[in-house]
């Protein structure tokens, strides 16, 4: 009995650090999925599947460490392994803190530029992260410590410690969720576990269902292995969709209204819908009451880089794809009916200006992509960073005035920074508008909402220069001022605070944001009816008469038969009758076709976006 009880101890001492070795993996699936579980409305699919893909996942891990190589070699391994994936769980942890959502393996190529805003991303650090990532580390180090190999390592013992593991992995793929029953009503099939596998579109429910290590498994064979590429059915279902949008168009009253005038188009980096007033920003407000107003916009957010996807959508008119990946990942796309190329064909000049260089995000290649003769960057005319980075300071340099402004007529499209985060005093263009404005420094007021509001100053005085620059060279009659806001301001701390401020402004929906139209003597509008991104550039191209192929997912805003429509990356939307966001609730009859109508609209633009950019459409059909 003695010998029996030291044997197991001595077993015990000598494999111990097993137990140590899974929660060093399980820990970091575990913050992740703490943050979402559980957002799919299928107990079983949300808990109990995840869990067992991760025990095989684990299990093969271990075996293929532990068993397959020699003892160093082993321990090194499983050391890399861990450390990737506490890393990779740390920044899904900071991203989805930022963002509401996780990011897709595509998009790690972008973490360079996410550099420069390291110290903003690290202010949502909190206990909970901490404490899961030191313990993570701890049991990484128990495990190392005393990693040891089995003492029988033969064919024999490979293949008896192989064969739970098999029994694991098998058990995890007969629980596959398309494996499972599909859902028979419209209304609830987005939140359905075999939809939402097969599809893998949504980030953060795919890696409820599926646990952090399934999740970058079937990303990595979705993304690398089978491409998501479309084939022949897949663009006829487009031409079909393109075919039916044109055959419904009828003309309206503002087509060709601005035909002929020079375009200044500005998306404002983080201007939302509660910084407008006549106070902070009284030029923009201006042009608002004496311009087309779409006061019922919205600027929904696919993927990641939410700058660059809304700028990618109001010069192609698609959204960056669901799949979480960012528009950069298709600079080698074609594009022939983008905004900058159609005013190129129509005679205009195209050129586009920022503060960023040309290597972040890749726009010096990606804005050719679209037709843009060349990209600016603000840094290339000599201003240092701190001085380039504040709207105020952009029309003070004239060079960068003359080459928007030099070829008529032109298409100049602006990207503005000030009202980026961070939202702090010691930030240098915050600085700035404290110094230029001190009277709009409010003590009494919320900090961070003062600092925004003076952000937001520090752009609107960016117009009042354009305005008056335009006048004095007599331009400003000829010329159409395009304005839009690129997302809400997500950066902002508190995001109950946040939701405050629009609905004091108004709507009780974050992401409704600024957009409007100006150009002197324009008959003013306020349009209430729902727009978003996508909708800008149809709008815009009849509105300044350019050519129409109707091969776009938005529609004229100004359309009298476009009701409105909107929507958003939780499938959610909201039209000119109700709004609409999934739940796991059953719909009321009285509203069933219509939020089945809408369910399935959104789908179809969504099915038709992807197929169009990740498919490359265009170069397929040209």
């Amino acid at each position: 009995m003695k010998a029996s009880v030291k044997k197991f101890l001595a077993f015990l001492n000598d494999h111990y650090f097993y137990v140590f070795a899974v929660m060093t993996l399980l820990l970091p699936d575990l913050q992740l999925r703490y943050l979402v579980w559980p957002k799919v409305y299928d107990e079983f699919f949300a808990t109990v599947i995840p869990f067992l893909f991760d025990l095989a996942w684990i299990s093969l891990i271990f075996y293929g460490s532990l068993v397959l190589l020699p003892q160093k070699w082993s321990r090194l391994l499983f050391i890399v392994i861990s450390c990737v994936f506490i890393f990779f769980s740390f920044a899904q942890y900071i991203y989805f803190q930022i963002f509401e959502q996780f990011f897709r393996l595509e998009s790690i190529g972008l973490a360079g530029e996410g550099g420069d805003y390291l110290s903003y991303a690290l202010s949502y650090m909190d206990g909970k992260l901490i404490f899961c990532i030191v313990l993570s580390i701890l049991c990484l180090v128990i495990t190392a410590i005393r990693w040891k190999r089995p003492n029988h390592t033969g064919k024999i013992a490979k293949i008896f410690i192989l064969a739970p593991v098999l029994a694991i992995f098998l058990l995890h793929l007969f629980m596959q969720p398309q494996l499972f029953g599909e859902s028979q009503d419209d209304w609830d099939s987005w939140s359905k576990p075999r939809v939402i596998y097969k599809q893998f579109n949504d980030a953060n429910k795919s890696l409820d269902i599926a646990g952090l290590y399934h999740f970058v498994a079937r990303d990595f064979f979705k993304t690398y292995l089978t491409g998501g590429n479309y084939g022949k059915e897949d663009f006829e279902t487009v031409d079909q969709y393109f075919a039916e949008r044109k055959a419904e168009y009828t003309e309206n009253q503002y087509i060709g209204l601005l035909k002929g005038k020079n375009v200044v188009a500005v998306m404002l980096e983080g201007i939302d819908d509660w910084m407008i007033n006549d106070k902070y920003t009284p030029v923009m407000r201006y042009m608002m009451k004496n311009g087309i107003n779409f006061s019922n916009h919205y600027a929904p957010t696919f993927g990641t880089g939410y700058t660059l996807g809304s700028e990618f959508c109001f010069n192609t008119g698609y959204y960056t794809p669901v799949s979480s990946v960012s528009a950069v990942n298709f600079a080698s796309n074609e594009y022939p009916y983008a905004l900058p190329q159609l005013f190129r064909n129509a005679g205009y000049s195209a050129n586009s200006f920022h503060y960023n260089n040309s290597e972040f995000y890749n726009r010096g290649i990606m804005h050719k992509s679209l037709g843009f003769e060349k990209y600016y960057s603000f840094m290339d005319y000599g201003l240092p960073d701190y001085v380039a980075q504040a709207d105020s300071n952009i029309l003070k340099n004239d060079q960068i005035y003359n080459d928007m402004v030099k070829t008529q007529p032109f298409f100049s499209f602006v990207i503005t920074y000030s009202g980026h985060v961070p939202y702090t005093f010691d930030d240098a263009k915050l600085a700035l508008a404290k110094a230029n404005h001190p009277d709009l420094v409010d003590p009494s007021m919320d900090t961070e909402k003062n600092a925004c509001l003076l952000l937001a100053r520090d752009t609107d005085d960016f117009f009042r220069q354009l305005l008056e620059r335009l006048n004095n060279d007599g331009l400003l009659e000829n010329t159409a001022i395009i304005v839009y806001t690129d997302h809400y301001a997500y950066g902002f701390s508190d995001q109950e605070k946040l939701l405050q401020y629009s609905i004091e402004s108004g709507s009780d929906n974050l992401y409704r944001v600024p957009a409007f139209i100006y150009s002197p003597g324009i008959t003013p509008m306020n349009i209430t009816k729902p727009s978003h991104t996508a909708d800008l550039l149809p709008t815009i191209i009849n509105l300044f008469g350019l050519e129409n192929n109707h091969c776009y997912i938005g529609s004229d805003i100004l359309w009298d038969k476009n009701t409105g429509f909107a929507y958003f990356g939780n499938l959610s939307w909201i039209d000119s009758e109700m709004s609409h966001t999934p739940s796991g609730q059953e719909v009321p009859p009285e509203i069933l076709e219509h939020v089945q109508n809408g369910n399935a609209r959104v789908r179809q633009s969504l099915n038709i976006n992807d197929i169009v950019i990740t498919g490359n459409y265009f170069k397929h059909r040209k």
